[in-house]
């Protein structure tokens, strides 16, 4: 694909490299730029995605562990579905920038530089893959480094301790989007637990130490309890053990990655209307409390594998409709988990 003005990539990289300090973009220059780098990438989808595939299959394919594949026909799933989430993320986010004038300023489009940088080379790894069959086609040439050193870990976290003395935007834009996939999983795994909100204690008074993911494994597992706004909890469970993996290996996911992961997070922990009212816990309705929490209980003396546990039960954080304050308590003595000899 030879042109004599660079390809849309470059040319909306070109456009956001301008030092700090200097004047932005004009207004016409900043639509152009993006608005013909998301209608190549349109043009990309229609050519390599012409078949629907389901949101779970999406969801697995761009919140799957890191793996070896083994073939280009895996390669090319993998590329087609992260395409299609980059190609989605972006033109929401475009729309957003676009407001009410119907265009991209100058100014908006430098507020989001980083990002906006991250979706063009984060591509790199995926549209020249596809597009590999064109001999002629040249998406960038360029790349960039995921990686984040543990002294940029240590940076953010003190910059975190004492962020109301910093100025907005200060915190370095690799390391901030970690920290916020990190935030990001304790507010699911908070969540899970507070679903449920039954908590074990020991006779020292303290919890027991469950694998992650022990509580949404009993959710998925019993949805005759736990109804749901047009959305599943299995599918948040890719999109919680991808959050765990970023955490623990610190490299700078994609930026569509990171913008997915909040919306299918904000299906269950996003404010929704529900019994003719807004509240943040109403994405889940709780069927039957006590019979889910009686359920819990027998399920975690089942499979938790030592000690004496007294159960204390507190309102879950979801919407009940039947709640009353005498179904908080504290069970009366400690009992040997199940499979104790």
């Amino acid at each position: 694909m030879a042109t004599s003005h660079p390809l849309p990539a470059k040319a909306l990289l070109d456009l956001l490299g301008h030092l700090p300090g200097s004047a932005p973009p004009t207004d016409a220059q900043a639509d152009k730029a993006i608005t013909e780098f998301v209608a190549h990438l349109v043009t990309l989808d229609k050519r390599h995605n012409r078949k629907p595939v389901s949101e779970r299959y999406l969801i697995d394919q761009v919140f799957g562990r890191s793996r070896l594949f083994q073939n280009d026909v895996e390669v090319r799933h993998f590329c087609r579905c992260h395409l299609h989430i980059a190609l989605k993320q972006l033109s929401k986010l475009v729309t957003t920038l676009k407001g009410s004038t119907g265009s991209v300023t100058g100014a908006s489009l430098i507020t989001w530089n980083d990002t906006i940088r991250d979706y063009i080379l984060d591509l790199v790894e995926v549209v020249p893959f596809l597009q590999r069959d064109q001999p002629d086609y040249v998406y960038l040439n360029a790349h960039k480094n995921a990686g984040l050193h543990s002294w940029q870990v240590f940076g953010l976290a003190h910059g975190l301790a004492y962020q109301s003395t910093l100025q907005v935007g200060s915190l370095e834009h690799k390391a901030a989007q970690i920290a916020a996939i990190a935030v990001l999983r304790q507010a699911l795994e908070l969540r899970f637990v507070r679903l449920i909100s039954v908590y074990p204690q020991d006779k020292k008074g303290k919890p027991p130490k469950l694998k992650h993911g022990f509580h949404q494994e009993f959710i998925v597992a019993n949805p005759q309890f736990f109804l749901t706004q047009e959305f599943s909890i299995a599918d948040l469970k890719p999109v919680y053990d991808w959050c765990s993996e970023i955490v623990h290996q610190a490299y700078q996911p994609y930026a569509w990655q990171i913008a997915w992961a909040l919306e299918l997070s904000g299906r269950l922990l996003n404010s929704r209307s529900a019994a003719g009212a807004w509240n943040i816990a109403n994405g889940v309705e709780i069927i039957d409390v006590q019979g889910m929490q009686t359920a819990f209980e027998s399920h975690f003396m089942e499979k938790y594998d030592h000690g004496e546990w007294k159960m204390t039960r507190l309102r879950p954080e979801a919407l009940v409709r039947n709640w009353t304050d005498e179904m908080a308590f504290t069970g009366a003595s400690f009992l040997p988990v199940q499979g104790r000899s």
